[in-house]
């Protein structure tokens, strides 16, 4: 199962180029909530593993140091002029869990799950035992 994330991870990260741009939060799909927003750094794996960064209108994933993918731009380069619909984004935020479901048009979907721990650490329930530490 994670070989199966990291090659996906890295398909969406090398087939989609970075923006500084992260767009207006009324034209956003996600809206994480206040008590996520942040940047987080896996714990144990400082410089090597994961690390994400939330904030009111979005979420980006850096992979080990070296490629960052914002899930915002990614949905909008989905969406291209006449395929409005290619892509939906379902959220479920809770005062401890927040999931962002995005659905692909072939009926592939990419699942971000999230539960709070503490203030200051989250767990990313896709991958087992990996803790998140606020930065």
């Amino acid at each position: 199962m994670k070989n199966v994330f990291l090659l996906f991870s890295l398909f969406l990260m090398l087939s989609c180029s970075n923006s500084d741009d992260n767009g207006n939060s009324s034209n956003s799909d996600f809206h994480p909530p206040a008590w996520i927003q942040g940047n987080w750094i896996q714990e144990g794996l400082s410089g090597y593993g994961v690390l994400f960064s939330f904030s009111a209108n979005d979420f980006c994933m850096t992979n080990m140091g070296l490629t960052k993918q914002c899930q915002q731009e990614l949905v909008n380069q989905m969406r291209q002029p006449g395929n409005a619909n290619a892509v939906t984004v379902t959220e479920t935020i809770t005062s401890t869990n927040y999931t962002a479901e995005i659905k692909y048009f072939a009926g592939q979907s990419v699942i971000y799950s999230f539960r709070k721990l503490s203030n200051n650490s989250i767990q990313w329930t896709a991958v087992q035992g990996s803790v998140f530490i606020r930065q």
